[in-house]
């Protein structure tokens, strides 16, 4: 399967008493949980799963997360949060451009395909809902509103501007009967700031 990089963490670094270090297993983990996302689809990743190929202890595990969905999204998060920071542009309609176009060419095709599989696998399961308003749309949602509020955009308008645009994102990339391009976006862009 063509999938994008993984952080590469070394299973063999220990401590003397032969456990992973803190970040070693933390490392370990991601990337086992996002491999088997993309393998298996993050409905089907479970604690155990996670445990077996990244060699770290359930226990550990659960004192870090509460769920493999939990693990999952962060391993995922990981990934992207560097290519997704807002960036302020020169005024609103920039910053929404460059927000949506980092966002479109961070997600190449198979972490799109995956961040759809956890969408539709959150819409069934009240756990991976939960990690995905918690690590991945409220987080994006409060930096992109404060990312417009330093234009002097009132939050409520931020709220419904990010909305729109990302709706219209979204339902393109879920329902894919086109692509996002950059010309897409500004133009989707132009029609909301």
């Amino acid at each position: 399967m063509n999938t994008p990089e993984f952080i590469h963490a070394s299973k063999a670094s220990t401590t003397g008493s032969g456990r992973k270090r803190s970040q070693e297993a933390t490392e370990a983990a991601q990337v086992a949980a996002l491999k088997l996302a993309y393998d298996l689809g993050p409905e089907r990743v479970t604690m155990e799963a996670i445990a077996s190929h990244s060699g770290v202890a359930k226990t550990t595990l659960y004192r870090r997360w509460n769920s493999a969905a939990a693990v999952v999204m962060d391993a995922f998060l990981s990934e992207l949060t560097p290519r997704i920071a807002y960036r302020a542009g020169r005024d609103v309609r920039q910053t929404l451009v460059f927000a949506l176009e980092d966002l479109s060419h961070a997600l190449d095709e198979p972490r799109r395909k995956l961040l759809r599989h956890m969408v539709a696998a959150a819409q069934s399961s009240p756990v991976l809902e939960q990690a995905f308003w918690d690590r991945w749309i409220a987080p994006r949602r409060k930096a992109g509103i404060e990312a417009l509020e330093q234009f002097g955009v009132a939050a409520q308008t931020g709220e419904l501007m990010l909305d729109l645009l990302y709706g219209a994102f979204y339902y393109r990339m879920l329902i894919p009967y086109a692509s996002i391009t950059d010309s897409w976006i500004q133009k989707i862009v132009d029609q909301v700031s």
